[in-house]
């Protein structure tokens, strides 16, 4: 389990349940998933809970738990996202991406799964992360296992 709690962000986010072999899995869910030939599927479970950096202005505001996005950072230095080139994300039974929106409040909480398509060559010594989409900054995890 990788956990960070983020200055930057109303989130605390951990990612659990990483497997760096997961096209079958993918597959699974859904054959339709995409893959490029060459490459294959990194798969986790993004946690987040809302913590005391929340401003009492925007407590109890509804908000996207997507606003803070797992990322995979390759061996070859590249980031890779949650989203195919058409712009659409993997189809998952409990994808991080389709949640509904919750509540700003200090302690609420929300989980998904997510998986990114990476060349099966940057898997190795690559690690996961999670980006800020707002403020764009990096939270990086320790090596993918």
């Amino acid at each position: 389990m990788f956990a960070i709690s983020s200055p930057d962000s109303v989130w605390d986010v951990t990612i659990t349940e990483t497997n760096t072999d997961a096209t079958g899995y993918v597959l699974a869910e859904n054959p339709y998933n995409p893959v490029k030939e060459g490459w294959q599927y990194v798969l986790g479970r993004m946690n987040s809970e809302v913590n005391t950096n929340l401003k009492s202005s925007r407590a109890g505001q509804p908000t996207s738990p997507s606003s803070v996005m797992p990322v995979f950072i390759g061996s070859d230095g590249k980031i890779y996202e949650i989203w195919n080139d058409d712009n659409s994300a993997v189809v998952l039974t409990e994808a991080w991406i389709s949640q509904p929106e919750i509540i700003l409040q200090v302690g609420v909480t929300s989980s998904g799964l997510f998986a990114i398509q990476v060349p099966s060559t940057a898997i190795r010594g690559g690690h996961f992360a999670s980006r800020n989409e707002t403020k764009g900054t990096l939270t990086h995890f320790g090596p993918a296992q």
